[in-house]
């Protein structure tokens, strides 16, 4: 059994976007701070990463102020700002939330307020407008979000790898991580 411990300061277990970014970000934050990545499967992103719908969430859905609020607005923009960096498929689309009930008003109305206090771009929608972005779509009223985007989430994890590797950090593959012992 060979153990990762003894070769590096910080051990990262899971070579998806979570644990790939924290290694990064663990690197650049200690220049010369010894990592190892370890994933059981045999490439980055295999799982959640790999398989999501890729959208780069704008924050609005998070109370202002809160921790998960500050990271989104923060992440997102970084993110976008990493995937331009290192041509990275990406694009800011932006997104409608829609009530198509008259009981989703107020939650609508809400979410508007909230993004405005994030100081997102939010724009009110009625129906005619919706259908303009959006032709498939009905709704009573609608908000554009006009920070929301997406990306190739798999080609950052690979791109995060990338980084980690060139500043000296080790990344495994197929190497299931069975025991953690003091």
């Amino acid at each position: 059994m060979m153990t990762h411990a003894a070769y590096c300061d910080v051990l990262v277990i899971g070579g998806g976007i979570v644990g790939l970014s924290t290694a990064y970000a663990l690197q650049r934050a200690a220049p010369g701070t010894r990592v190892t990545v370890l994933e059981k499967e045999r490439g980055p992103a295999r799982h959640q990463t790999g398989r999501n719908s890729g959208v780069i969430h704008s924050g609005i859905y998070y109370r202002p102020g809160s921790l998960k609020a500050r990271y989104a607005l923060r992440g997102s923009a970084e993110l976008a700002d990493f995937c331009a960096e290192h041509a990275i498929a990406h694009a800011t689309t932006g997104k409608l939330i829609v009530a198509t009930e008259r009981s989703e008003l107020p939650r609508l109305h809400s979410l508007v307020q909230r993004g405005r206090e994030h100081g997102l771009p939010v724009r009110e929608l009625g129906p005619a407008q919706i259908a303009e972005y959006e032709p498939e779509v009905r709704g009573l009223a609608a908000i554009r979000v006009g920070t929301t985007g997406v990306c190739d989430f798999s080609a950052v994890a690979t791109r995060f790898a990338t980084e980690v590797t060139a500043a000296g950090g080790i990344v495994r593959y197929g190497a299931e991580v069975t025991a953690i012992d003091r």
